[in-house]
């Protein structure tokens, strides 16, 4: 009898012994493999290495202002206090990282992860995934349009995605641009990014009832990095010609500013 509880005792106390063993290997797993004292999911020496200090922001922080917060270079391997780091004349925020079809500032604007061609696991990349009816690379992520009427009234147009969200902001001394108006245009430029120059000032045109003579100057960015602009100066009798921006100043007092913003569930590509 003396020596089942023997036997017993000593089993009971390898079991112990092993189950003590495996808590402390789990627990030891868990054990982050870098300092980490800010708690912000990144290496204290990597944001020591670059002086961004241990604060409890630090990851959110953009230090070298190109777009892609500090969280965002460490995960994609680049120098958070260098808008190129790899000096080959293309901005860290333009670069496409994982080869999705869209920007790195891009994924970001959009929700996207930019060091994941595919952040859904969907097996269909980022890039052409869809919003609406348009493919995320033909989003336009940027526009800005100016223009000044027959009448010498202005308008002016800016257009950009920034945290999930779509932000328009007119200016329009003539009282009749509307947010319809301007999702149009930028609709019509999703579904048919290559419209040739002409055909897009003869959209603007239109949409916006403008008559000769007037000015315009567009520049707009895709979501896939593809940046485009125009610069247009037609006169009544004498047709079309390249002009430069107006350097008249706006009339505050008859300007009508509206700012729309939109969350990513809006009608931005319907």
């Amino acid at each position: 009898m003396k020596r089942m509880l023997v036997g017993c005792l000593a089993a009971a106390l390898l079991v112990s012994s092993g189950w003590a063993t495996a808590e402390a290997k789990g627990k030891q797993q868990s054990k982050p493999k870098w300092a980490d004292k800010n708690k912000d999911g990144i290496p204290d020496d990597w944001e020591l290495k670059y002086k961004l200090g241990l604060g409890k922001n630090v990851a959110n922080q953009d230090k070298d202002r190109d777009g892609l917060t500090n969280r965002v270079e460490y995960n994609l391997r680049l120098n958070p206090t260098k808008t190129d780091t790899d000096k080959d004349k293309i901005l860290d925020g333009d670069e496409d990282t994982d080869r999705d079809g869209l920007t790195n500032s891009a994924e970001v604007a959009l929700g996207t992860k930019p060091e994941d061609a595919d952040s859904d696991n969907d097996h269909v990349k980022d890039g052409a995934e869809k919003k609406g009816k348009a493919q995320l690379a033909n989003l336009v992520q940027k526009l800005e349009l100016q223009m000044k009427t027959a009448a010498n009234q202005t308008i002016k147009i800016d257009y950009h995605w920034s945290d999930r969200h779509s932000h328009l902001h007119i200016k329009d001394q003539t009282g009749e641009v509307t947010t319809n108006d301007v999702q149009s245009l930028i609709n019509d430029l999703q579904a048919s990014p290559s419209l040739s120059n002409d055909e897009v000032i003869a959209k603007i045109q239109t949409l916006f009832s403008l008559d000769t003579p007037f000015r315009l100057e567009l520049e707009w960015k895709y979501g896939s990095g593809w940046a485009r602009k125009l610069s247009v100066k037609q006169d009544e009798d004498k047709g079309e010609n390249a002009g430069q921006p107006s350097d008249d100043q706006d009339d505050d007092d008859q300007v009508h500013d509206q700012n729309h913003d939109q969350d990513d569930e809006g009608n931005n590509s319907e």
